[in-house]
């Protein structure tokens, strides 16, 4: 069974016609709602449990079935459970040379990719990136007073973790310690899906209501897909601590 990774995705999906390929076996109803990247309701069937082999790893668990067409979804359920994080993208996906209708082969695609990145290795070093094209200014409402919001607990599990993740951001330039400040907003450590920390501020707490707006209206996705109408050539960009 061949399926997209796809670590966006809560959970494991095959089509039904990979269903009948495996001879139908019995599956279950469900009452799982799922939605697409677009917000729309993804229609799900049903349920199977199965067993999985891979890599001499064998797991018991369940994927949902749809009747969308090729929609074949290997799930962050199954990649956390087969331990794929841990693993090379390389080892799990088998190479495949296809050639465009332009006669460029894949592997002309990821040698042209290979130079990009030596050309430009400080945009893919790895490294935290940093803006220096515009500069933000927060403005405060007239009669704001600042707050002062002390930590809240965590897991006495999570301080490492947590630990480790603060001082790699005072040591790449992030943070900075400081003695006294008037206003402070605790912090919301979120578990990553490869087990690292990601560290947000929680500005809810006082400094958000304190701010002035800028009242800029987002398109919505429609409009987005519209103005990219006869386009022919699309890339994605996966910012690293894009919150940062």
């Amino acid at each position: 069974m061949r399926l997209q990774i796809d670590t966006a995705s809560d959970i494991t999906i095959i089509s039904k016609e990979n269903w009948l390929k495996l001879g139908c076996p019995e599956v279950i109803a469900t009452e799982h709602l799922a939605r697409n990247a677009c917000g729309e309701a993804l229609p799900l069937s049903s349920k199977l449990q199965c067993q999985i082999s891979f890599n001499g790893t064998t797991i018991n668990t369940s994927c949902y079935i749809s009747d969308i067409p090729q929609l074949n979804i290997l799930g962050i359920d199954w990649i956390d459970a087969l331990k794929l994080f841990d693993e090379l993208i390389n080892t799990i996906c088998s190479s495949v040379n296809v050639v465009q209708s332009n006669g460029i082969t894949s592997n002309q695609i990821q040698n042209y990719v290979t130079r990009l990145k030596e050309q430009y290795s400080e945009i893919f070093d790895g490294s935290l990136g940093l803006c220096t094209k515009a500069e933000a200014e927060l403005h405060l409402k007239p009669g704001s007073v600042p707050v002062f919001k002390p930590k809240r607990p965590v897991p006495y599990a999570t301080y490492p973790s947590i630990d480790d993740e603060l001082n790699r951001l005072e040591v790449i330039g992030v943070i900075e310690k400081v003695d006294y400040s008037q206003w402070a907003a605790p912090i919301v450590a979120v578990k990553k899906a490869t087990g690292a920390v990601r560290i947000c501020g929680d500005f809810s707490t006082g400094l958000n209501s304190a701010l002035e707006s800028h009242q800029y209206p987002l398109p919505l996705p429609e409009d987005i897909f519209a103005t990219l109408a006869g386009g022919k050539y699309f890339s994605k960009i996966d910012l690293s601590d894009a919150y940062l």
